[in-house]
């Protein structure tokens, strides 16, 4: 679960833009695996500026929504 997690992460930094961040701008494909991208966002959540996380946390919770797994994992919550 906690790998879905980190790869839906990822899916989310994609939806909000984010991952321009991570590739070289003369590339339009993916630099880094969905997984690895999940994993920095991650890393950075401490200390990333709260706009930005919004942001990402907004692509993130619509991301899971999508998902029929989580919704009936976490709709109990």
């Amino acid at each position: 679960m906690a790998h879905a997690l980190l790869t839906l992460l990822g899916d989310a930094g994609e939806r909000a833009g984010m991952d321009r961040m991570l590739k070289v701008n003369t590339s339009k494909a993916r630099q880094h695996s969905l997984y690895n991208q999940g994993s920095f966002w991650y890393d950075a959540l401490p200390n990333m500026p709260v706009e930005r996380l919004a942001t990402l946390l907004a692509a993130y919770d619509a991301t899971i929504r999508e998902h029929e797994f989580f919704r009936e994992t976490f709709g109990i919550i």
